[in-house]
């Protein structure tokens, strides 16, 4: 009995140690889940609030799409007013001739696509080369006055001139809207990189997130795992010290009963002395007393 109970005191100190170190190890991988657990809360509010600036982006660049699509068709209504009062002014400069001849500009504007390409094709000596430079010159002198004073004879009609400061007023309006067509061109182009470079942002932090979720679960595990271990040793060493406590009770019985029965022996001869008239000393009458012999 001695060596059972000293086997059990030696391990219960072995599971006791071993209840210790699964708390240790419980709280060790607890502590690590729950700052996993913190990394990956942050990660995933960083991850939402870069997905609610990138809807705003996304938003702006659809709202900078709606316009542009305005700004087109007010641009091509513009360019076809345009294009119809060209050739409203067309037609009514052709039925103008304000005494101006016409046909003499045009001829001139052959005879200098003559001469020009009779200077660049033809083998000249300078003399003939410097006469046709002049003869260039003055064409082209000559044509541009004379168109200058047929504008300036038209713009006196006041149904060309009204014509022309409505083509003058569409087209300025036209490239008004082109110019602003091309700056929401270039911001939408501007917001679609920086969509894209969030939005990869974006996926990188959420990759991050997912990574130190699974961290978590990993941790998690291993201190439910250690917790249920350290039940289990917690119970085995209650089942133990139940066990040593048993032994233990059990040992006092025996031990009680081996002193009652030696007690019992021990009286029993000294009551056959004292049967015998033999004479029993102070002590011997107690032990006969302690016996229940007297």
């Amino acid at each position: 009995m001695t060596d059972l109970l000293e086997d059990f005191e030696t391990k219960k100190e072995t599971i006791r140690d071993e209840v210790e170190l699964h708390i240790k190890k419980r709280d060790e991988a607890n502590a690590k889940a729950q700052e996993y657990a913190k990394k990956r809360d942050e990660l995933n509010q960083k991850t939402h609030d870069m997905r609610e600036h990138a809807k705003e982006k996304i938003a702006e660049k659809n709202e900078l799409i709606d316009k542009i699509k305005v700004l087109r068709d007010d641009k091509e209504e513009h360019y076809k007013n345009l294009s119809d009062l060209k050739r409203q002014l067309k037609d009514l400069k052709s039925n103008f001739g304000a005494g101006l001849d016409l046909k003499d500009i045009k001829m001139k504007e052959k005879e200098l696509q003559y001469l020009e390409k009779r200077q660049q094709t033809t083998e000249l000596t300078k003399d003939d080369e410097n006469k046709i430079i002049v003869d260039i010159r003055r064409l082209n002198n000559e044509i541009k006055k004379a168109k200058t004073q047929r504008e300036e004879e038209l713009l006196k009609n006041n149904d060309i001139k009204e014509l022309t400061d409505k083509i003058n007023s569409e087209r300025t309006l036209g490239e008004s809207l082109k110019k602003q067509i091309e700056e929401l061109s270039n911001q939408i182009s501007k917001l679609s990189d920086e969509i894209n470079e969030e939005l990869q942002n974006l996926d990188n932090v959420r990759k991050e997130a997912d990574e130190n979720h699974e961290i978590f679960i990993k941790y998690s595990k291993e201190s439910e795992a250690e917790h249920a271990a350290f039940i289990k040793s917690k119970n085995d060493l209650r089942d133990l010290e139940k066990a040593i406590y048993s032994i233990r009770n059990k040992t006092k019985v025996t031990k009680k009963r081996e002193k009652e029965s030696e007690l019992q022996e021990k009286a029993s001869a000294l009551y056959e002395k004292f049967k015998a008239g033999e004479q029993l000393t102070t002590e011997d009458l107690l032990t006969l007393q302690k016996a229940g012999f007297l």
